[in-house]
């Protein structure tokens, strides 16, 4: 059985802007009919699965809080630390829930307009006051794909004020050389955030969690539902982490490779990709309207961003035939790959 099996059908539009894993693994898809039929009558309990995420990540389960997707968690750690109108800082573009949650939750957004550097230290430090609530730093970056070196993270972190925090997106991280997540954890005032929706390819069962010192997790947990998810969802996601690189190992690699080639074909085509560390790739292209729309007629969906008319990001696929697939569109429509 392999991915397309599992979940291709004839005719069926390509997502690759969302970011999600087209296909998932068969080694999951197999589980569904195990799914014990007490999960759709009890409420569910997810401190076994809180432990398991702990012991990978090696800290204590007081330290995890199992959210709906990394959204939840951002929503929470912004309804934490920018009520009464504290401020956010962020860098736009960014991921959009961003700074809507912001909003919602009373705060006021303080954007440092920058494209190429998803966090630029000195913009970020001239902002920091006493009304700093947060800041966040997505690393690997949505949408540039642009990794944050350590470092700065850490830098930005020891001149935060005391009450303020800094909010560590790592939803793409098993795509990038690195993993920052236990230096980041050394710090009390940084949280962590990660997701099984992108290379453990589980969007569906929306299952995202918040790593942070105790204090921190235990105010996350009393800032939304106390059920955020369901028990099939919670059953799944323990077995996902038993499998661990049987889940994830074929999926990245491949994304890897397909990202090396992909920015070396639009390159090649003239395009401008940005250097991407997660499962897509950014460019700026003087005909992303006309790639929009020939992906569109060849049944691939990708994104477009409208307050940034040249730019188109594709989600990598993961898998060779579908590739190949996205790299005919590109040759039709910019030429020059092959």
């Amino acid at each position: 059985m392999n991915g397309m099996a599992v979940a291709a059908r004839p005719g069926e539009r390509l997502r690759l802007d969302h970011n999600e894993r087209l296909f998932p693994a068969p080694e999951l898809v197999r589980l569904l009919p195990k799914v014990p039929a007490s999960t759709l009558t009890r409420y569910p309990d997810a401190s076994r699965l809180e432990r398991r995420l702990a012991e990978a990540m090696g800290i204590e389960p007081d330290r995890v809080l199992v959210t709906a997707g990394a959204d939840d968690a951002i929503d929470r750690a912004c309804r934490r630390c920018l009520a009464g109108g504290r401020e956010l800082i962020t860098v736009a573009p960014t991921f959009e829930m961003v700074p809507m949650f912001a909003a919602l939750a009373g705060g006021r957004v303080r954007s440092i307009p920058s494209l190429n550097d998803p966090a630029p230290l000195e913009p970020i430090l001239d902002r920091l006051g006493e009304r700093t609530g947060l800041v966040t730093v997505i690393s690997p970056h949505n949408p540039t794909g642009k990794a944050v070196p350590v470092g700065r993270v850490l830098t930005i972190a020891d001149r935060l004020p005391a009450k303020a925090m800094l909010l560590a997106d790592l939803a793409y991280v098993e795509f990038a050389d690195r993993d920052p997540t236990p230096e980041l954890l050394q710090h009390d005032n940084i949280l962590v955030v990660r997701t099984l929706s992108k290379a453990w390819g589980l969007a569906g069962l929306r299952v995202g969690f918040a790593l942070g010192r105790p204090a921190v997790i235990a105010e996350l947990r009393a800032c939304g539902a106390p059920f955020p998810l369901s028990a099939p969802s919670i059953w799944l996601a323990e077995r996902a982490l038993a499998l661990g690189d049987r889940v994830t190992g074929t999926y990245v690699a491949a994304v890897r490779r397909e990202r090396e080639e992909l920015v070396s074909a639009l390159f090649a085509a003239g395009a401008a990709p940005f250097e991407s560390q997660a499962n897509f790739v950014l460019a700026s292209t003087d005909r992303a309207v006309a790639l929009y729309r020939r992906f569109r007629q060849r049944g691939i969906a990708i994104r477009r961003f409208p307050n940034l008319p040249d730019l188109a990001r594709i989600t990598l696929p993961g898998d060779e035939a579908t590739f190949r697939r996205v790299l005919r569109v590109l040759d039709t429509t910019l030429g020059h790959i092959s």
